[in-house]
């Protein structure tokens, strides 16, 4: 079966690019391997501007806890409160975000084939052929967006296999958790907490909340367990309900994602901001920009990487410097020790935190540390260097 265009994996970014492409009458195939969609870890705390960019208006049901505020808290336990901040507005239900999302690119005309896992992608005769165990499909363009163990990537020669880097993920769904205030998420830093991660807890109402943990280098679970131990006054009387695990793409974005028929998107491209791991507006901002490039391709019948390199220059305007920021960003805190991180939670403001941590105006926190004793010269000029 002859697709305008293939998109392999069922995402955000995925199903907001069908939905886009498919709006204009191409002929759009959507194939996720898996049974249902939502599967893979996800801590659901989302901007409402994410949700605004998605949806438009908000549809029913899909957030179970509105976000006004966050804590961020040093390895001494000091923390520093973001309030009344605009960068998350909600703790989600995922899977019902993505059912929606597969709804509205339904509507628009595309193809959605679930439980049906890519085993190989090709070019023959100027098309790409991609095969399940079910068939072959050819398509004028494949869209790879199918995470960070993308075989679109792989098969084309996007990037080496173990190329990229990646943080270990463990969260636990727990209920009967003590939660003073459901409305604040909290983060907690330290190598003794989470050896260059962070633990993360995000309410979904009263007493339930997902609870979750991304380490480099040391295995995830009994850093997760021992800060469960350790906060007894939160989660004494707490069960553990649910359990995800998933590594995370944190090194950036691939040097290449685009070729002759073939584009990547998504975490298969590398589009997940370094320092938290969210990646779920990044990808979808991916996803619109790699859609309307490729309708633009189709329009003019011309799929060369030299006409597909317009998304990649329209990505990189706002959400490739983001991204690249906020590496620059967690190379530099990587480095930290626990005593350091104590030191930096007494210099750094609220605006400080979310600008680092969302690659956004690090070059004024640089400036700012340039004036610090201790952080003048093993923080400004790394966040200084362009």
């Amino acid at each position: 079966m002859k697709y305008d265009v293939i998109i392999v994996g069922a995402g955000p970014a995925g199903l907001t690019a069908a939905r886009i492409i498919s709006k204009k009458g191409f002929r759009v195939a959507v194939f996720e391997k898996e049974r249902r969609l939502g599967v893979k870890l996800c801590g659901e705390a989302v901007s409402k501007k994410t949700l605004e960019d998605a949806f438009g208006t908000l549809p029913k049901d899909i957030t179970v806890q509105e976000i006004k505020q966050a804590a961020v808290y040093a390895p001494n336990g000091n923390n520093v409160m973001l309030k009344e901040w605009s960068g998350v507005g909600y703790v989600m239900n995922k899977k019902l975000f993505l059912q929606c999302l597969a709804e509205k690119a339904v509507e628009a005309g595309i193809d959605i084939l679930m439980n049906q896992k890519v085993v190989d992608v090709k070019r023959k005769d100027g098309l790409g052929m991609v095969k399940t165990r079910r068939g072959e499909w050819t398509s004028s363009l494949i869209l790879g967006a199918d995470g960070f163990t993308s075989i679109v990537s792989q098969k084309f020669g996007f990037e080496k296999k173990r190329k990229r880097e990646l943080i270990s993920c463990l969260q636990y769904v727990m209920v009967n958790c003590n939660l003073s205030n459901t409305q604040i998420i909290r983060f907690y830093l330290g190598r003794s907490v989470a050896p260059l991660g962070y633990v993360w807890i995000f309410p979904k109402g009263e007493k339930k909340a997902n609870v979750g943990i991304g380490v480099r280098g040391k295995p995830a679970k009994p850093y997760l367990d021992k800060f469960i131990r350790e906060h007894p006054n939160i989660f004494s009387k707490a069960k553990i309900i649910g359990i995800e695990a998933a590594p995370v793409t944190i090194s950036g974005l691939l040097d290449k994602i685009v070729d002759d028929n073939v584009m990547l998107v998504g975490e298969a491209a590398g589009q997940v901001i370094p320092l938290t791991g969210g990646g779920i507006h990044a990808s979808m901002a991916g996803g619109r920009t790699a859609g309307e490039t490729v309708i633009e391709a189709l329009e003019k019948e011309d799929l060369s990487k030299n006409i597909l390199a317009g998304y990649v220059k329209n990505y990189q305007k706002h959400w490739g410097k983001r991204i690249r920021d906020s590496l620059k960003a967690l190379r530099v805190l990587e480095k930290l020790e626990d005593e350091e991180l104590n030191k930096l939670a007494d210099v750094l403001t609220q605006q400080d935190i979310l600008d680092l941590a969302n690659g956004i105006n690090i070059t004024r926190v640089g400036r700012k540390f340039m004036k610090h004793p201790l952080f003048s010269l093993k923080l400004a000029k790394a966040l200084l260097t362009s």
